[in-house]
């Protein structure tokens, strides 16, 4: 996984912001620690404000702004890994066949881009998602997906909303420590259906419901938790190294 993101823009607590507070080192990845980080951990965490230092001077008119801009569409079409396959979030319906045609113009081929019919940027928990699917051909499927197809049951939205930094860092260690409490189960059904997605457009999983299936186990066995944990090391050694 490749992850292109940056500080909370438009919401109280973004990617970038959940990760720093959990001790990882996000400003020490250059373009020359990817690769490393990806045949380590299998996973990566692309600062846009280091990858595209253009993008720093934008992020105070963005967050007072308080709303997404073109710039959260921008986002996914200047991933610099360029993933072979993967799941794109747009905030608006209407956005949808327009950013699937984006990236297909751009040569991408098994990208999924997904909007939750309350015009959610991620597959929605509370009820049906739309799905615009670019198969290896460069054909365009449009789709539409419910919770149901990953085995999972619906929540209201407002269960698994974010919230504070804190309270966003306290959950996501419950989910890595398998400690979970009852309101937590949204949030962790949130997580489900949308890494079971990314597992089944990945090819890694036949079906969304084994997708799903996977992430649960995966969490459940610690081995995310240890490789986070490895992860955040990593980002703090290439900072000890350069600094």
């Amino acid at each position: 996984v490749a992850k292109h993101g940056s500080r909370s823009s438009s919401s109280n607590c973004g990617s970038a912001d959940l990760l720093e507070s959990l001790g990882c080192d996000l400003n020490a990845i250059g373009p020359d620690n990817v690769a490393e980080l990806l045949r380590r951990h299998r996973f990566c965490f692309l600062f846009s404000s280091t990858f595209h230092p253009s993008m720093r001077y934008l992020a105070q008119t963005r967050r007072e702004l308080g709303f997404p801009t073109p710039f959260n569409v921008l986002g996914p079409l200047i991933n610099p890994v360029q993933p072979d396959r993967a799941v794109v979030g747009v905030h608006s319906q209407p956005l949808g066949p327009v950013m699937a045609e984006a990236l297909r113009s751009l040569g991408r081929r098994n990208y999924a881009v997904v909007c939750g019919d309350e015009n959610l940027d991620e597959i929605s928990i509370a009820g049906s998602t739309q799905v615009w699917h670019i198969d290896d051909s460069g054909h365009i499927d449009h789709y539409t997906i419910h919770p149901d197809n990953f085995g999972v049951p619906t929540h209201p939205l407002s269960a698994a909303a974010g919230s504070t930094l804190e309270d966003n860092q306290a959950t996501l260690q419950r989910l890595l420590n398998n400690t979970l409490e009852p309101s937590d189960v949204a949030i962790r059904d949130f997580v489900l259906v949308n890494t079971g997605f990314l597992l089944f457009v990945s090819g890694m999983a036949r079906t969304m419901k084994q997708g799903a299936e996977i992430a649960r186990l995966t969490l459940e066995s610690g081995k995310v938790k240890d490789l986070f944990d490895s992860f955040a090391r990593s980002t703090r050694e290439f900072n000890t190294a350069t600094g």
